[in-house]
């Protein structure tokens, strides 16, 4: 995960600021959401794209009503969106959020052996495009910037959602452009303390 540059502009800037201030967020009870995450799962043994959509259908609508929001629509479809140069994969798609109809997609199958993708990715991926209605449709983060925030706020959700504790992530100091990139090493140090 790579957070974007801070904008020049001041009044982009601003925004981008107030997003990635906000780290901590309230979330549903674990109990509520872990059913489906565990639904996911099984779905997605199974190899059953409907179910997975059930399952993700059944988390949106939960978090939307905890956060007060019209639900996003949300299509699962098969293999991920990419580009490759010389036979090397460059660029996949795991999902998307268009925030002017409020949809969401996700990709059930890798991009070059058309495999399952697991349901942590599923989940992790549902989390990330559900952080981003949420930054439009409640927070008044019009451009969902990829910031520390935007990050945090997400890993909260998915640790929630698998009804695990909460624990920050691990950053890299900022690049020149204001940048920044997690620290893999240190969240396997936090993930295992």
């Amino acid at each position: 995960m790579i957070t974007e540059p801070s904008p020049k502009r001041s009044g982009l800037r601003q925004e981008y600021d107030a997003s990635a201030r906000l780290t901590r967020m309230p979330t549903p009870d674990s109990s509520r959401l872990t059913p489906w995450v565990e639904a996911l799962a099984n779905a997605r043994e199974d190899g059953d794209r409907s179910g997975m959509n059930t399952a993700c259908k059944q988390l949106i609508d939960l978090l939307s009503d905890f956060y007060d929001l019209p639900p996003p629509n949300l299509r699962v479809l098969g293999t991920r969106p990419h580009r490759t140069h010389e036979g090397v994969l460059t660029y996949e798609l795991f999902g998307d959020y268009e925030p002017k109809s409020a949809k969401i997609r996700l990709w059930t199958r890798t991009a070059i052996n058309k495999q399952w993708t697991t349901s942590g990715v599923m989940l992790s991926t549902l989390c990330h495009e559900f952080m981003h209605h949420l930054d439009v449709a409640r927070l008044g983060f019009s451009r969902s910037y990829h910031t520390v925030g935007f990050f945090e706020r997400t890993h909260t959700l998915y640790q929630a959602s698998i009804g695990q504790p909460h624990y920050p992530l691990a950053w890299h100091p900022p690049d020149a452009d204001g940048s920044r990139m997690i620290n893999w090493p240190a969240m396997r140090r936090r993930r295992s303390a």
